[in-house]
């Protein structure tokens, strides 16, 4: 059976206004851009995934020039005023759906760790919303020097929490393609449809999510005998 479930914070548990991609898109517009919300929030996380360590702020560096280039975006001034107003939302608020899942996870009898991109900031959210009382380890890229998709932020937290375990976040660059190196099955949340073409493991909200993880669990606990009733039956032969 599983042993852990790993989650994310950001647009996972908790959401964020103004959200970054949304400022830059309005930006871009203001300057006569028509580029969808869609297509700068995808731009932003295929620059983001290219990191595997933090900033100096302990999160998700972001090489705007990269994501310029990839837009098409040449003006000196429109990448200036996205440099200054691209900036993670001040207002947060809890899911609805966060601590039934939270809940969920802890009903099936698993270890349940935080693995987020964040700021020193992210603790103290956590703390307000009273998630650590459901969090059996936390960890933040700010306090270990590593950021999703680096494989390495993900064995750590198999070191708290144990192996199998699933990984669920919002981001496919990082939360998806960093648990798959790190050989734990990733289940992509997908709240706003920002990941439309994409269709294996991915949901739509947390109670989904949950519904995923208990058919993971169950399909782990029939493989088990499977597997010992094969081992046993070679073993069997091989002393006759």
């Amino acid at each position: 059976m599983l042993k852990a479930v790993f989650v994310d914070l950001g647009e996972t548990l908790v959401g964020f206004r103004p959200r970054t991609y949304e400022i830059v898109a309005s930006v871009l517009k203001d300057y006569g851009y028509n580029i969808s919300p869609v297509k700068v929030y995808r731009a932003m996380m295929r620059s983001m995934g290219k990191f595997n360590y933090p900033d100096n702020e302990g999160s998700n560096p972001f090489d705007l020039s990269d994501f310029s280039y990839e837009l098409g975006i040449v003006s000196r001034e429109v990448i200036k005023e996205i440099s200054e107003k691209a900036k993670y939302g001040d207002s947060h608020f809890l899911y609805d759906d966060a601590i039934p899942f939270l809940e969920g996870v802890k009903s099936l009898g698993l270890k349940t760790i935080l693995v987020s991109n964040a700021t020193p900031r992210a603790r103290t959210i956590v703390m307000e919303y009273g998630l650590d009382r459901y969090l059996d380890y936390m960890i933040f890229s700010c306090d270990v020097g590593l950021i999703k998709p680096n494989p390495r932020i993900f064995s750590l937290a198999i070191q708290k929490g144990g192996f199998p375990s699933v990984h669920i976040g919002d981001i496919y660059e990082m939360d998806v393609l960093g648990a798959r190196r790190a050989f734990v099955k990733p289940i992509l949340l997908d709240r706003f449809g920002l990941y439309a073409e994409l269709k294996e493991s991915k949901v739509s909200n947390l109670t989904e999510a949950l519904r995923e993880i208990e058919r993971e669990n169950s399909d782990l606990d029939k493989a088990i005998p499977t597997t010992t009733t094969a081992r046993t039956t070679s073993l069997q032969n091989t002393n006759t």
